[in-house]
């Protein structure tokens, strides 16, 4: 006999209402973050080897290394360390294993963004929940083989924390989940000083005794994210012979500085219609060969430097025109636009992605305005702000916004849920 809806409610009548509705949520997010694999499309990136080859070494046994059997220094660990744990469950190496170990981490930060609203009423964080469940762009970081479906999850999760746990949970969540965060990618750096710049900026009225201690606290992350990152570097430097923290053949970050100088795109910076993308790499890859990687890093700066200085303003625009397109572009949109039979999804995403940018801005007036949660409101901010600033300089593809989605849909929810409350209260 087949269940009904009302069926599977009534079976579910006995748990906690919040265990029910967070259940729903990780359910239904689950079943969506499994259906694009049925699409037809390549899910693999072509960074993807340089995740997976370290991984199926370290699932093996034989350390962090690259399929030559070379130690690997070209990706920070922490997704490789994520895929060899998935590995070792599923018995060797297995990319279907692997998706569903994403579906259930998108699952989970859903149903984190549902627990970070939980102060806004049941309805409104189930909402919240279900709108994270729904989100089209969250979705297609999840089966990507790559480690942006990772640091979705920690950061959905690093919000739930900060806004949710009490403050001796608060930092050591933060603390771990901070370092998680670097170790997967080094930007995340950058995220600590900005959740305590929001921190300490709305604490400016309070004793000085109590900004001391919460400057004590961020010290103290911000020492844990970068004892994280020095001990990579020093791994690196033991069997690479250089203290680094990538050793990869190209010339970032120079080549990103320079791109953004140069970039003349009108919209999507991966366009093939222009090559600009294309060219620009290509033209890394002549300098890398001729002279080197370090000496390619010089020349690109140079070059950068010599834009700024000569043209100003045209590079600001230029700055300024691939930063807007961060937010503007669907993540993973370059390999969409190109799709012979995909191509109308990009168009389908953008009908949600502008409407929930323009709710998650009202949500943020809203916050900025001094009104929700303290910790709701030091959190949100200082996380838009690290998203924000942190890759402007540097080349922003739209993919790596990929993992502010939960950060995006809280704001959206509070957005949305200060509108229908304003119309309330003047009917």
């Amino acid at each position: 006999m087949p269940l009904s809806c009302a069926t599977l409610w009534s079976y579910g009548s006995g748990m906690r209402p919040w265990a029910l509705r967070a259940a729903l949520v990780f359910a239904f997010a689950f079943v969506l973050r499994i259906a694009p694999l049925a699409l037809p499309f390549d899910f693999r990136g072509p960074d993807t080897p340089s995740y997976l080859e370290p991984a199926e070494s370290l699932a093996a046994g034989q350390g962090f290394r690259a399929r030559d059997g070379r130690p690997s220094a070209v990706r920070p660990p922490g997704y490789p360390a994520f895929a060899a744990a998935v590995y070792l469950v599923c018995g060797g190496p297995s990319d279907l294993g692997l998706r569903i170990a994403q579906a259930l981490l998108g699952a989970l930060a859903a149903v984190a963004v549902a627990a970070t609203l939980r102060g806004c009423g049941p309805r409104w964080s189930l909402a919240g929940g279900l709108l994270s469940a729904l989100d089209p762009v969250a979705i297609g970081q999840a089966p990507f083989l790559l480690r942006e479906a990772l640091l979705l999850f920690l950061v959905a999760a690093l919000l739930w924390a900060r806004v949710r746990l009490g403050a001796r949970a608060r930092f050591l969540a933060t603390c771990s989940l901070g370092a998680a965060l670097v170790l997967t990618h080094q930007l995340y750096l950058l995220l600590a000083p900005s959740l305590c710049a929001a921190e300490l900026w709305n604490l400016r009225r309070a004793h000085r005794r109590r900004l001391a201690g919460e400057a004590l606290r961020w010290g103290a992350v911000l020492l844990v994210c970068a004892s994280a990152l020095f001990l990579w570097a020093r791994r690196n430097e033991r069997v690479l012979g250089r203290f680094s923290l990538t050793a990869s053949s190209n010339a970032a970050p120079a080549r990103e500085l320079w791109l953004t100088s140069e970039y003349s795109n009108a919209w999507l910076s991966g366009d093939r219609a222009t090559g600009f993308q294309h060219l620009a790499f290509a033209e890394e890859r002549r300098l890398v060969e001729a002279v080197g990687v370090e000496e390619a890093k010089r020349v690109l700066l140079a070059r950068a430097w010599a834009n700024w200085r000569d043209h100003p303003l045209r590079s600001l625009g230029r700055l300024l025109r691939i930063n807007l397109w961060y937010w503007l572009e669907v993540p993973g949109a370059v390999r969409l636009a190109e799709h012979p039979r995909l191509a109308v999804v990009r168009w389908g995403l953008l009908a949600f992605h502008w409407p929930r940018l323009v709710a998650a801005f009202a949500g943020v007036l809203w916050l900025a305005g001094g009104r929700g949660p303290r910790a709701l409101r030091a959190t949100a901010l200082g996380t838009l702000a690290f998203f924000a600033l942190a890759p402007s300089l540097l080349y922003p593809v739209p993919r790596y916004l990929g993992p502010a989605c939960p950060l995006l849909d809280v704001l959206a929810l509070l957005g949305l849920r200060t509108s229908v409350l304003r119309r309330s209260a003047a009917a």
